[in-house]
């Protein structure tokens, strides 16, 4: 699980979304890490993540958190600053991708072999994008996640949309910083512990 920096060796990484059972509810209920990002764009191989929230749950509480902006060398879009304002001028000084990545590496730990599950709403976007810069800087993992959006759509009958905000007011939970990553991270978590709640 190191990465190559300097040397152009791909790495494997593969995600798998699990399917809720008692197993997977019991070991959500002990912990998972929930996740978002910030992008430059939609396509993971094009454009780059350019800020990264990750919080670890332990028995439903948010313990331990993963915050930081990425200077990925490459202009960001004005309707990108438009949505998550996150500007060029933060960046400037914010880390590279080799730094960030090997410390998010050592907090994920248990996630890249499937020992901890992730958890992300709308998964595929923001694991599209882990696994891609993973891979892109020689790493290897298999990650297991549940998408907080379909499990919602399961769980929840009738709301108008299954946004991230929809479901978080659907359960009264306060998202201190809409579109940014570890205000969205925690948020996910916080949803996903109270669709586990639901019988």
């Amino acid at each position: 699980m190191e990465g190559n920096f300097g040397v152009e060796v791909r790495g494997e990484v593969t995600t798998k979304a699990v399917s809720i059972n008692s197993n997977v509810i019991n070991s959500l209920k002990e912990r998972y890490i929930a996740f978002d990002t910030e992008t430059t764009g939609l396509n993971p191989i094009n454009d780059r993540i350019i800020e990264l929230g990750a919080v670890l749950f332990e028995n439903g509480k948010p313990v331990k958190r993963f915050e930081t902006l990425i200077n990925v060398g490459m202009s960001i879009p004005a309707r990108v600053t438009a949505v998550n304002n996150i500007t060029n001028d933060m960046l400037e000084n914010a880390p590279t991708e080799e730094k960030v990545y090997a410390e998010f590496i050592d907090f994920l730990k248990d996630v890249l072999n499937q020992r901890t599950i992730i958890c992300a709403h709308n998964a595929k976007f923001d694991m599209g994008f882990l696994s891609e810069t993973l891979m892109r800087l020689g790493y290897d993992a298999k990650i297991n996640y549940i998408d907080t959006l379909s499990f919602s759509r399961k769980k929840i009958m009738g709301l108008y949309n299954y946004k991230q905000d929809t479901v978080a007011g659907y359960f009264n939970i306060k998202n201190e910083q809409v579109h940014r990553a570890a205000s969205d991270a925690e948020t996910c978590g916080k949803i996903l512990w109270k669709l586990l709640e639901l019988k």
